[in-house]
């Protein structure tokens, strides 16, 4: 065997596979070698090459036959789960001919509850020569690259726009369909979007789409714009013009190309454009030492506050934050919270929002973040103070679905939503600074604000959670159109750069800095952020959170010590964090971390890109059936337990299978849907087990786990209890931080017996190489057909 692999024994009645003797065929001769296989519990494909040596006897020359060894450990639900067509890699999208007819259709009214008025956005399109440079992949580095500095922020910001904006617009086109059928619904036509409940592609309310009549194998000449009028979960209602409806006839085929909203990049675009012309924001966006101003008399570290979470006044660090902020310590700088998994970011956040509302009668607070869900956490956290309520705005996008926000936050009647439209409705600059001090808001939706010509420092605090998350242009939307620095302002900005940051798509514009937020480069390039002489961050400007309230000590040791400088404390409840040291199938007591390795094969079917391995889906599933049949101590529920893999094709083979075994409540998604959140157990499923060619391809698009820290991190530390990595070690051991991990789950005896082997501490390669070498072998790998199709179709994120 070519490399040792104890599941397959080898013998024969010469010795030869013992390599002890040799065995002479003659003419016709069989010769047997008995292959055997130990019994193998665990899911998966083992297999290993086997090289059998001839030498002829009559002139001594030797030669090689190669085969190879496999078996499959599989059951009916691995047989189901499998491919449904083979794969084959999506047709490029045709281009659409020039000259075409445009007819444009009929858009929804979304103004009339718009008390808002706001100034012109202009376009910012991609400019010519930019685009004609990347299709023709021109070397931008030189132009990119360099350390970043006030003269010249917009226009390598506002390049990186364009240049990412070029790649969404190639990616669009995956989505396009042909020869589809809509029907209509009174004046709106309805068209069925396979992954719309899924972002892919994101269409909001009020977005256009265009429809070509198919005539045969061709489109026509006509393209009718639509406007998108209502959003279900898997059909969007259209409007198009008169002349479409006039002519549709029932079961009539069209070619449908999606576009993309562009407001997001319009307002990051004009952020930029407002930085240029505002000097005074060098010292937020590029701070150091001689920009800080002498602190208020309220900024003293030891000032008496009345906490509204009493819980913060035991945490040194939590209480430190908030009297620094409240104190105005930091400014003109932002001041950071650097918030590690479990360590309460959000909920100092809030506190401190609360105290700058009581301190400073005066104030007025922008609460922002890069999504709804995390605007919506801000606004429901600070609901939970009484006296906020009449004075707190939640404001939403007028594309943003009222079924999409939270029960507590309609009860609460904070939200801009007009009961007798339907819709959402923007108020009367005159309302707001009335009515609210306190306005949360998604960062785009803030656009709409920072277009309003509030009165220059109306918004004394601008609060950015989650920060981490945004590209530095977005985080940048309220503070360019919003803060007065030289009025006193205040930009507080909380997040962790250690997690997941933006979602991007295009390569060039990640290697040249897109995807580093405002939050990781201040901490990353700015002195003033770095850690002093003392090995201390300068409390003026950072507070670093350092107690854990989430997990076991087994579960947060390797994340501590690998992103966090050993720093983190463990505070979490210790019934909740002992809860499975003593179940049945952990390899070790009171050790709740399980590495369970699958040699499985990760596939992908149809025209989808992304993978999926049905061997780790069956040991997944197994896992869960004993979690819920878990006897003793805290009784597991569905919703107790996370499922995380990196790939879409696998999220949705984990959810079919919990589906046939009706455990529909478990939660399965990306790393993405689950940062911020957290399980009393969470099952990682990595899924990769094969060519390293498509280990490369994660690696450029930024995906799967193999050369991502970020995402890696943010896996394992979602865990209260529990965690289990179901994987192949063979390929993670390339990866140096999974090689950490295994290592780790190695020593303190974390390793399913039942899972496959863990790679020796020697060089694999060097190891076979050594063997070929013996043999006089040498080995050309062998051409793959090229597939430059990108392995996970990324969910686009809502320009709301």
């Amino acid at each position: 065997m070519l490399w040792k692999k104890p599941v397959f024994t080898l013998s024969d009645r010469s010795k030869v596979t013992d390599g002890l003797g040799r065995h002479r065929l003659k003419p016709g001769e069989e010769y047997h070698i008995t292959v055997s296989v130990r019994p193998i519990r665990g899911y998966g494909r083992h297999f290993v090459p086997v090289v059998l040596q001839f030498r002829r006897h009559d002139d001594g020359r030797t030669f090689y036959i190669a085969r190879f060894l496999s078996v499959e450990v599989a059951d009916d639900l691995t047989k189901s789960l499998g491919p449904t067509s083979p794969y084959r890699p999506p047709p490029r999208a045709a281009r659409v001919r020039q000259g075409t007819k445009v007819v444009e259709g009929h858009p929804p009214d979304m103004t009339k509850a718009d008390g808002l008025k706001m100034a012109a956005l202009d376009t910012y399109p991609v400019p010519g020569s930019l685009r004609l440079q990347i299709n023709r992949g021109d070397d931008l580095s030189d132009a990119l690259r360099g350390p970043l500095c006030f003269s010249d922020y917009a226009a390598i910001f506002g390049a990186l726009l364009h240049i990412e904006e070029v790649q969404m617009e190639v990616d669009i086109r995956r989505y396009d369909m042909r020869g589809v059928v809509m029907s209509r619904e009174n004046r709106l036509m309805s068209l069925q979007v396979p992954g719309l409940a899924e972002n892919r592609p994101s269409v909001l309310k009020g977005d256009h789409l265009f429809a070509q009549v198919r005539f045969g194998d061709r489109p026509g000449d006509v393209r009718y714009k639509g406007y998108v009028h209502h959003v279900e979960m898997l059909d969007v209602k259209i409007g198009f013009g008169q002349k479409l409806l006039d002519n549709f006839i029932k079961g009539m085929a069209f070619d449908v190309q999606f576009t993309f909203n562009r407001l997001s990049l319009r307002l990051q675009h004009r952020s930029l454009q407002l930085v240029r012309s505002r000097p005074s924001l060098g010292g937020v966006l590029f701070p150091d030492e001689a920009h800080l101003q002498p602190p208020d008399a309220s900024s003293n570290q030891d000032m008496t506050l009345r906490f509204y979470n009493r819980k913060l006044e035991d945490n040194v660090e939590q209480s430190r934050a908030v009297r620094c902020i409240v104190g105005g310590s930091s400014r003109p700088a932002p001041y950071l919270v650097f918030g590690p998994p479990g360590t309460g970011k959000t909920v100092t956040l809030v506190e401190a929002i609360k105290q700058v509302y009581t301190v400073h009668r005066g104030s007025v607070i922008l609460a922002c973040a890069p999504s709804n869900s995390a605007a919506d956490l801000l606004a429901q956290r600070l609901l939970t103070t009484t006296q906020l309520k009449p004075q707190l705005f939640r404001m939403n996008a007028a594309s943003r679905l009222w079924r999409d926000v939270p029960e507590d936050l309609k009860d609460s009647k904070c939200c801009n939503y007009d009961p007798c439209t339907g819709q959402m409705y923007y108020p009367s600059l005159e309302e707001l600074v009335q009515k609210y001090r306190i306005i949360v808001t998604t960062l785009v939706t803030a656009g709409r604000l920072a277009s309003a010509n509030f009165p220059p420092g109306h918004f004394t605090h601008i609060f950015i959670d989650e920060s981490g998350h945004a590209v530095e242009p977005e985080a940048v939307i309220p503070v360019s159109g919003l803060l007065s620095p030289e009025l006193g302002g205040q930009l507080v900005l909380a997040g962790d750069p250690k997690q997941l940051g933006p979602v991007l798509r295009s390569p060039v514009a990640i290697e040249h800095g897109l995807a580093m937020s405002l939050l990781e480069r201040l901490m990353t390039q700015c002195p003033l952020y770095q850690r002093g002489e003392d090995g201390q961050y300068d409390s003026r400007v950072l507070t670093k959170l350092v107690r854990n309230y989430r997990s076991h000590p087994a579960i947060l040791e390797k994340p501590n010590s690998m992103f966090y400088d050993g720093e983190l404390e463990v505070h979490a409840d210790q019934l909740v964090r002992e809860a499975f040291c003593q179940w049945e199938e952990l390899p070790k007591k009171n050790f709740p971390v399980i590495f369970h390795g699958v040699e499985g094969v990760d596939e992908r079917e149809g025209s989808s890109p992304s993978f999926f391995n049905v061997q780790e889906v069956a040991a997944v599933v197994d896992y869960v059936e004993k979690l819920l049949q878990k006897r003793g101590g805290i009784k597991v529920k569905e919703e107790h337990i996370g499922i995380i893999s990196p790939y879409r094709r696998q999220v949705q083979k984990i959810r079919q299978a919990l589906k046939l075994r009706r455990r529909g409540e478990i939660k399965v998604g990306s790393v993405e849907e689950f940062q911020g959140q957290e399980r009393l157990v969470i099952i990682v499923s990595t899924v990769r087990s094969t060519r390293q060619e498509y280990l490369k391809m994660d690696k450029d698009y930024n995906l799967g786990f193999l050369n991502n820290p970020k995402r890696f991190n943010v896996a394992i530390t979602r865990a209260k209890a529990l965690l289990i990595v179901v994987g192949n070690p063979y390929t993670l051991t390339r990866d140096g931080n999974w090689r950490s991990f295994l290592k780790y789950c190695k020593e303190n005896g974390g390793i399913h017996p039942e899972g496959c082997d863990l790679p020796s501490e020697r060089d694999e390669v060097e190891d076979i190489l050594q063997r070929l070498d013996a043999l006089n072998i040498g080995v050309t790998p062998p051409e793959n057909e090229a597939d430059d199709t990108p392995p996970e179709d990324q969910e686009w994120r809502r320009g709301e």
